[in-house]
């Protein structure tokens, strides 16, 4: 018989905690390159929201994280370039709600599985924003 491993909680928090950096660190990048306001402002406060939630994971202890900087990460080659930002951002986010969902699927402290929730939540609703307002 197959036994299921699951990452322990301290690394799964480690893994949270560095989708949320990550993700956050990504919207800041985006978010002055964006030409629309509303899309402009909707990355703000999704990086904003990552950095929550990234506090909050350090709050249940969650330890290691990537201390990486916006300017750093390498989104396209020449992402000055970027017109589609929308749709990268999309992306960007439905994978770290992978990563959170995946996350729901480990035996959590009940209090973490429902930070965990929320955000999915939180994200969901973010996307459902974004995509009305592209379908406007």
């Amino acid at each position: 018989m197959f036994e299921m491993c699951f990452a322990s909680t301290e690394t799964l928090l480690s893994s949270l905690l560095s989708t949320c950096e990550a993700t956050a660190a990504i919207a800041a990048r985006l978010a002055p390159r964006a030409r629309q306001e509303f899309l402009r402002s909707h990355l703000q406060d999704r990086a904003l929201n990552y950095r929550r939630a990234a506090n909050e994971i350090r709050s249940h202890g969650g330890l290691l994280g990537i201390e990486e900087e916006a300017d750093s990460l390498t989104l396209a080659e020449h992402d000055e370039q970027l017109g589609c930002i929308d749709s990268v951002w999309e992306a960007v986010e439905c994978s770290a709600l992978i990563c959170f969902r995946d996350a729901l699927d480990a035996e959590l402290p009940a209090e973490v599985h429902a930070a965990v929730r929320r955000w999915i939540e939180d994200g969901v609703s973010a996307l459902e924003r974004l995509r009305a307002r592209q379908a406007a």
